[in-house]
């Protein structure tokens, strides 16, 4: 604690020295020059130079009334739409403004402007600094076109854009300089010059845009630095999240800066075409919010809640998917919610400052100051960018003023960090280190051992219940053979039965029994396997015309004998050639237990049916078995495949069955990937219906 009142009055004197040197570098970035002769305007196209000193004076903002012809743009794309020639304040955007006679302008179509420049005749070379103008322009100078920044037409289709400042030179021998730019915007939200256009001569042009170069440079260059300082930091100590959120926070305003002015990026990377880089411009604009966000709530998590943190990144996620996906004219037009975003949680950090102030956190009061300085910047920077104010774009230098007093809060508070680190014991550091390690061991011991015991439960329990199912299922299905077995035997045995005769009858009853029995424990058995899914199947592709071909050679004699119509047929465009992928061998058991269920109550002269359909949608077949009898009872509909179920007269003992091959047909269909249901035709009789999928 010595240590730490030792560096207060440094804490003091820095903490003022750099609130003073961020305010005049932000200050100093935006001062206009100090010459108090006032700038000539443009009317009706012309503005006058002549009495304007080139040496002395300086570069000339190029405002006013420009010489205006406008092409709306037609609903039907038609490049020979009628023209509306007036004047037209420069500069603005088009929306926002309406020409000389009146007329209001929209922000995409085609103009061209024109302005006269009267001057003394130059014999030195002098310039024009042209700026980003949405979103293709062309400009003539004495009717010799002398830049292009993409593909000028009054076809939507037809036009490139393409955003960059640039600076043209040219003679001015002449008393009289003609300027034609024909500007053309029908992919983003604002169309027209933003900023004033300036002449002088080519020594002050290009000091004027070094001037801008170097200042881009700088901040770009500190924002690249502190942003791979951070992350480095984070690197080193992954607890630390507001590291690695400043770090992002740094990268992101670093990368929409390097797209925007000067265009550096656009410029280095010849991939960056306009499309692509507004895209990026966008995103970095909301990354920056969103992980500025974070920084701050990972620095002051008692007064900025995570959910507010969850919220935000919600939105960025949602904001970035409209960039993604939508042509950028429409999520440009969408700048407002960008806007509002940033605004909202701006102010929710600006709340937890101040609350954080109140509550005496570490660095609270300079980050308050920082992010009030920043709010300010981004709202001039929202008018501007909406038409409504005459500016320049201040958030890089509101960033970099954040970005420095955030920086030297961090490095305070690791400078602190340092000194109770120190104070700390060598050897409780190493206990304390290896008691976290052999908690963390046995944590992961016990978790283990409990995901164990929770495994072995749920087997036990299900093998309990396989059991207890299986012997209330034997003792109902076996009990009656059985007595009937017990009782033939006692006759026999006491002689009841002496006739020869009757004597056979009741031996080849018996047999008949014995059958079942036999029949019934083996279908017990296939469905034990089934229901455990310890069944391999040999899986072959079987054409449907083959399996079809299959089913008429297995049951069409035996259907005819019982005088019973029986057909089956494929369906559909493509099931001649469609496959699938099924153990043949179970199959067939499948159909047969149909099968026979439909022949046991179907009358003669009825009909059964098997359709064969390919779903090419659901990359499926289905297999519909129709008969004409008696059809299902509705209550009986539920439970048909569950095992045992005898309510049913089609299930009944009587007829011989066991109750066990619907559930049994319902295993192998689902062990095959597919599922099977029952129904009743509006005709009359059943319909069960199965899907398979097709072959891979």
């Amino acid at each position: 604690m010595k240590s730490r009142f030792a560096l207060a009055p440094l804490w003091r004197w820095s903490k003022w020295m750099i609130v003073t040197l961020s305010l005049l570098a932000v200050t100093s970035g935006c001062m206009a020059s100090s010459n108090v002769r006032p700038m000539p305007k443009a009317e009706q196209g012309v503005i006058d130079l002549r009495e304007w000193s080139w040496n002395e004076d300086g570069i000339v903002p190029l405002d006013g009334q420009w010489k205006f012809e406008w092409f709306p743009p037609s609903g039907n794309d038609n490049p020979k739409s009628s023209s509306v020639l007036s004047t037209l304040e420069v500069p603005g955007t088009w929306g926002s403004m309406k020409t000389g006679n009146g007329f209001p302008l929209q922000d995409q179509g085609y103009g061209i402007y024109r302005l006269s420049i009267l001057h003394e005749s130059q014999r030195d070379m002098m310039a024009i600094r042209l700026p980003n103008i949405s979103t293709a322009y062309e400009l003539y100078i004495d009717n010799q076109i002398v830049i292009t920044r993409g593909h000028i037409s009054q076809s939507a289709s037809e036009t490139l854009p393409f955003q960059l400042p640039a600076t043209v030179y040219f003679k001015a021998q002449n008393s009289q300089t003609d300027l034609k730019l024909v500007v053309a915007n029908f992919d983003h939200r604002r169309g027209g010059i933003r900023t004033a256009l300036v002449m002088g001569n080519a020594d002050h042009i290009q000091k004027l845009q070094i001037r801008h170069a170097a200042q881009e440079l700088i901040i770009l260059g500190c924002l690249i630095m502190i942003g791979f300082y951070h992350l480095g930091l984070y690197i080193l100590r992954r607890k630390e999240v507001a590291n690695m959120m400043f770090a992002l926070l740094c990268l992101f305003v670093g990368l929409r800066m390097g797209l925007i002015g000067e265009g550096y990026i656009v410029q280095w990377i010849q991939a960056f075409n306009w499309d692509l880089a507004t895209r990026f411009e966008y995103i970095a604009f909301v990354m920056s919010g969103w992980a500025g966000f974070g920084y701050f709530q990972a620095m002051y998590p008692l007064e900025i809640k995570r959910i507010w943190f969850k919220i935000s990144s919600a939105i960025a996620a949602l904001l970035i998917l409209c960039v993604l996906t939508v042509p950028p004219l429409i999520f440009t037009s969408w700048i407002l919610a960008f806007q509002l975003y940033i605004i909202l949680f701006s102010v929710r950090v600006l709340a937890g400052l101040v609350l954080s102030g109140l509550r005496h956190r570490e660095g609270a009061k300079l980050a308050l100051i920082g992010v009030a300085g920043l709010v300010l910047t981004i709202v001039n920077d929202m008018l501007f960018y909406n038409g409504w104010w005459r500016s320049t774009d201040l958030v890089p230098f509101g960033l970099l003023f954040l970005i420095v007093m955030n920086s030297f809060i961090i490095s305070l508070r690791f400078s602190l960090t340092y000194e109770r680190a120190e104070l700390m014991s060598a050897e409780l550091t190493e206990w304390n280190n290896s008691l976290e390690e052999r908690i963390a061991e046995r944590t992961d011991e016990l978790q283990r051992s409990n995901v164990t015991l929770e495994n072995a439960t749920i087997e036990l329990e299900r093998m309990e219940k396989s059991r207890t199912q299986l012997v209330s299922n034997i003792s109902h299905d076996l009990r009656t053979p059985i007595t009937l077995l017990q009782g033939y035997l006692e006759a026999l045995r006491d002689q009841v039965i002496s006739e020869p005769e009757q004597r056979d009858n009741t031996i080849r009853l018996m047999l008949t029994k014995v059958e079942g029995l036999n029949s019934l424990i083996q279908d017990l058995f296939d469905l034990s396997v089934l229901e455990a899914r310890k069944v391999e199947l040999t899986l072959e592709d079987i054409p449907l015309t083959d399996w079809k071909e299959r089913l008429m050679e297995q049951y069409e004699l035996e259907m005819q004998a019982k005088q019973i119509s029986f057909h089956c047929e494929l369906a559909g465009d493509y099931s001649q050639g469609t496959t699938v992928s099924i153990d043949i061998r179970r199959m067939d058991r499948v159909f047969a237990n149909l099968l026979y269920n439909a022949v046991r109550f179907t009358p003669q002269g009825g009909s059964i049916a098997i359709t064969m359909t390919t779903l090419p949608d659901q990359r499926a077949v289905e297999i519909v078995v129709e008969d004409s009898g008696a059809g299902l009872d509705p209550e009986d509909l539920p439970y048909l495949f569950d095992r045992f179920y005898k309510k049913d007269k089609s299930r009944h003992s009587s007829t011989g069955g066991s109750g066990l091959g619907l559930s049994i047909a319902k295993e192998i269909v689902e062990l095959h990937g597919g599922e099977i249901r029952a129904y009743n035709a509006q005709e009359g009789g059943s319909v069960f219906e199965m899907i398979l999928p097709m072959s891979s």
